[in-house]
């Protein structure tokens, strides 16, 4: 129904928009007040979006249909195509066309009223009236909407200045809150993973994280992450790892698209202390970050690199107060338990030998003394030389040793803390397991290429072995070492999958952190 015809209640309406601070809520708005005061059967919104891309891949923005009333998508799509957006943008220096148009569109034979939505420099948007059956809008149609483009494209602007100004403070928040991560005592992990978390709530992402590859070997080590840590990522990853080594060195981000996902990587500073790409996956392809999305995320990371370098100082004055401390111990015990001790048993030794009365206790004494000296010696050479197992080391090391076998180097991906998270016992399982599964890779997939991934999220360690090899199906499929697999992973409160489906395999280790 169409509203009243009163030029007041008609401004009334434009400015009531101007209210709102939802850019949703503004485009809702100001389709209902064309549809409400037009004779129109038709309607098509459409939003023409940012580039999906960033640098020399970059593609021109291309529409994207928002609402539609009162005809079906198949046939909105088509007056879209067909009348498309020529003109409207405007030429380089020109600024797009801002007033409403009257066009006809030759297939139905109907006039179409055209409401370009301009903010700022750029159509940021376009409404499609179509006219009814008898073909024309009449002088009352489009006085009743006349404006209404100019006056959608202010609220428009005021709603993304608002929605920007959010979420700059929220951007604060979220550098402060990796500020707060680097008071000692700390972790070189906390503040990567609040920067992880942060890059996750800023963007949007299914995943964040923080990743670095190695420029000699290509390794590929994840610091920290946020998200869904899964085998999307790791296949997203291996794709753009040449994308993010070339981030490292030139500082350029980039966007692609890989599958059903679009990959974002914005690289810490290269001049600084850290480097590395902090990578996001996000769900779907028909969409990149806009330019506040990239303009914000550039920031925050920027930020984030100056206090992980704050950070890594902090870091290295931590250990070197703790090597003090190590050192003055060390000398404490050498240059006084330690002689009084030996000093002691010499005494009571001599005590023996002279046949004095020691109480018949004597050589008890003197053993208990001697191994509480072998005790205190073995304290401190470990405060010496500090505890050095690494469980990525033991997987990198069992990488190497089955090179020979396999023909190839198998990669090796970590994620998250696991040398500071991983207990251990859990660690030395985790490498009798990884030995099975690439023992069983050399002798029965006939794999061009092995992947291992291990990671520690939400309190759980998981461990990946994944082949292109033959599959498990076949007589050879080793059943038996997989059984072991599986009931080691079972006492420790945890599980195996094993994914084969035609060509190549997917094993899957997961145990928890703490039981």
């Amino acid at each position: 129904m169409v509203l009243s015809g009163d030029p007041a209640v008609r401004r009334w309406d434009l400015l009531d928009i101007v209210s709102v601070l939802d850019v949703d809520s503004v485009l809702d708005r100001a389709t209902a007040i064309a549809a409400e005061r037009t004779h129109a059967q038709g309607l098509v919104l459409t939003l023409v979006d940012e580039p999906a891309q960033v640098g020399p891949d970059a593609e021109e923005p291309s529409p994207r249909i928002l609402a539609v009333r009162g005809m079906d998508e198949a046939d909105a799509a088509a007056l879209r195509e067909r009348l498309g957006t020529s003109g409207l943008r405007g030429g380089p220096g020109d600024r797009p066309e801002q007033d409403l148009a009257r066009l006809g569109d030759l297939v139905t034979g109907r006039e179409v009223l055209r409401v370009p939505v301009v903010v700022g420099e750029r159509l940021y948007a376009d409404l499609l009236l179509l006219a009814p059956p008898d073909g024309f809008f009449d002088d009352d149609d489009v006085e009743s909407i006349a404006g209404l483009g100019r006056v959608t494209g202010v609220a428009v602007r005021n709603a993304l200045s608002y929605t920007l100004n959010e979420r700059r403070r929220e951007s604060l928040e979220l550098a402060a809150a990796v500020d707060r991560s680097i008071r000692p005592p700390f972790l070189l992990s906390d503040p990567l993973t609040r920067l992880a978390e942060g890059a996750l709530r800023m963007s949007g992402a299914r995943t964040a994280v923080v990743v670095e590859v190695a420029t000699d070997s290509g390794r590929v080590d994840v610091s920290a992450g946020a998200g869904a840590i899964d085998a999307v990522l790791a296949r997203a990853l291996g794709a753009v790892t040449d994308r993010v080594l070339a981030a490292q060195q030139d500082g350029e981000e980039f966007v692609v698209r890989h599958r059903e996902h679009t990959v974002w990587g914005v690289p810490l500073d290269p001049e600084h202390a850290l480097t590395g790409v902090v990578l996001m996956l996000l769900d779907g392809t028909d969409r990149g970050p806009s330019a506040d999305d990239r303009e914000l995320l550039d920031a925050f990371v920027r930020h984030c690199s100056l206090v992980l370098d704050h950070a890594v100082l902090q870091h290295d004055r931590q250990h070197a107060v703790l090597a003090a401390d190590r050192d003055r111990i060390a000398r404490d015990l050498h240059d006084g338990v330690i002689q009084r001790l030996y000093a002691t048993a010499l005494k009571l030794r001599a005590g023996i030998r002279s046949g004095e009365d020691t109480g018949g206790h004597g050589d008890e004494a003197v053993r208990e003394i001697s191994d509480s000296i072998r005790d205190i010696r073995g304290t401190v050479f470990e405060l010496e030389r500090g505890r050095s197992a690494s469980l990525r080391g033991d997987v990198l090391a069992l990488a190497r040793e089955y090179e020979p076998v396999l023909g190839f180097l198998p990669a090796v991906r970590s994620w998250g803390p696991v040398d500071s998270l991983v207990p251990v016992e859990l660690a030395d399982q985790a490498t009798v397991v990884l030995r099975e599964a690439l023992s069983n890779c050399a002798r029965h997939a006939g794999a061009d290429r092995v992947e291992v991934d291990i990671a520690v999220e939400d309190g759980w360690f998981t461990l990946w072995v994944t082949d292109d090899g033959r599959g498990m199906a076949g007589s050879d499929a080793p059943s038996s070492g997989l059984r072991n697999l599986r009931t080691r992973a079972a006492a420790l409160g945890g599980d195996l999958e094993v994914q084969s489906a035609g060509r190549g395999t997917v094993l899957q280790w997961r145990v928890p952190l703490e039981r």
